[in-house]
């Protein structure tokens, strides 16, 4: 190899390593600039309703009809009460109820579905999603007192019937944050989010 040819072989590698630093360069910013896009746009928190009680409101009292032909009051449970109206109809809730048993299981709360269907068919569908009759309110009265408007729409509440945090959940991480939201003594993911973000500028 001659002299000039090894030079120029040097002077390629050199140039190779170059380019090499740079695209590590960009690909790092690119990191930092999603991670940042990522804190700015999740978690995705259940879409709350400015209709009806709100967090820090009681619920209504009294007892609902159950499909055993019982009552139910939403206040004097045992544990904090999930209450999700859902309809045999709606494909969504379908798949939120097992997700919805789940996530109440793991963190000990009573879960109760309610809607406002003929008998029949909420028989049937408490049959399909496994649900005992026990544990499924089917009263008009109470989605009128809570203003359900769209389904399938979640209340949590706590033992005395106090509404924790409400909202329509789509899936396990709309459910997950009504827990967020309660435990970090916000009413809603969002402004438990705003609050950080706020939080973060300040002590930056």
């Amino acid at each position: 190899m001659t002299q000039a040819s090894l030079q120029t072989l040097v002077l390629v590698n050199a140039m190779l390593s170059i380019l090499l630093c740079a695209a590590f360069c960009v690909a790092w910013r690119m990191l930092l600039r999603l991670r940042r896009l990522f804190q700015e746009i999740a978690p995705v928190g259940a879409l709350t309703n400015a209709r009806g009680p709100q967090p820090g409101d009681v619920c209504p009292g009294g007892a609902f009809a159950t499909l055993d032909g019982q009552s139910m009051a939403l206040a004097g449970g045992a544990m904090p009460r999930l209450l999700l109206f859902v309809s045999a109809t709606c494909p969504i809730s379908r798949k939120v109820i097992p997700i919805a048993r789940n996530v109440c299981a793991r963190e000990r709360l009573d879960f109760v579905l309610a809607g406002d269907d003929t008998a029949a068919v909420q028989e049937h569908f408490a049959h399909q999603t496994g649900t005992e009759p026990a544990r499924f309110i089917n009263d008009p009265a109470l989605g009128r007192a809570l203003e359900v408007d769209k389904l399938p729409a979640a209340f949590l509440l706590d033992q005395q019937g106090v509404l924790i945090a409400r909202g329509l959940v789509n899936n396990r991480e709309h459910l997950e944050s009504l827990l967020n939201a309660w435990e970090s003594g916000f009413d809603t993911v969002q402004a438990y989010i705003t609050h950080s973000r706020k939080a973060g500028r300040t002590a930056g």
